[in-house]
This record gives structure tokens, sequence and C-alpha cells, in this order.
């Protein structure tokens, strides 16, 4: 595949992983039980949106995954370049989709946001860490133990 291909595909895959989130978000937040248990539970304040950050990001993990996966698909030689790519066309339609108020944001909604661009190269890297072959068994004939 050539390099202009594979470019463009980053930032198809980005602008893929940005419409995933604009959809998948409001469905999340509509359905998520845990802010309500945390607030059952007597958390407030910076520990209360603290536990949601995390939260958030560990969602954002798992929504980054199938773009991950495509990024690995494009090859291990220029995945740096192509997560890259695809990170900041992601953060880049993300801002300008949503409105997010990058600039004039409390800590806690710029870390989130920060957070959510961490989520794509988190994920590339959680997956690129299963592909190298660590703990493969050898192929070939298996070997009966000695006896006796």
């Amino acid at each position: 595949m050539s390099r202009t291909v594979a470019a463009l595909l980053s930032i198809a895959i980005g602008i893929g992983f940005m419409l995933l989130v604009l959809l998948a978000w409001p469905l999340i937040a509509l359905h998520n039980a845990i802010p309500l248990q945390l607030v059952q539970a007597g958390l407030s304040g910076p520990a209360w949106y603290g536990v949601l950050t995390l939260q958030d990001f560990a969602i954002n993990l798992l929504l980054a995954a199938p773009a991950a996966w495509l990024l690995l698909r494009l090859g291990r030689t220029r995945l740096r370049f192509h997560c890259t790519l695809a990170t900041l066309t992601f953060a880049t339609a993300v801002t300008f989709a949503a409105g997010l108020p990058v600039f004039a944001a409390s800590g806690f909604i710029a870390a989130g946001w920060l957070l959510m661009l961490a989520a794509l190269p988190v994920a590339t890297w959680l997956l690129s860490l299963s592909g190298r072959g660590g703990g493969r068994i050898p192929s070939g004939p298996l070997h009966r133990p000695r006896t006796g």
C-alpha cells in the first residue's frame, strides 16, 4: 500500500473514531448509572470528578479499540506516524463537531479532553503488545517427555 493511501486511511480512521465517539457518548451518558451510584455512596467534588474521568478514559479506550486495530492493519513500520495523524484528525474533528471548550475549560474538563485524545494512542499501544509474539508456542512437532 502506498504511503499516500495509508495516510488517507489514517485520516479516515480518525474521522470514523470521531463519529463513533459522538454517537456513542450520548447513549453512554443516558444509561450510565455510575455517577448516581457514586453520589449515593457519598462521593462528591474533586473525588467524584476524578473517578468519572478515569471511567470515561476506560470507556474511550474501548471505543478506540476498533480504530487502533485498523491502524495496526496499516502496518507497524509507520505506526507512530499513522497513529499521530489519526489522533490529530480526531482531535480537530471532535473539537469542531462537539464544540468542546478546550481553551476556556476547567481543569477537569481539560483533563477529560486530554485523556479522550490519549485513548487512541494508548489503545493502539496496548493492541500492539499482543502481536509481538512474546508468549507464543513455537510450531512444530510435540516433544515427548523422557521416561525412566
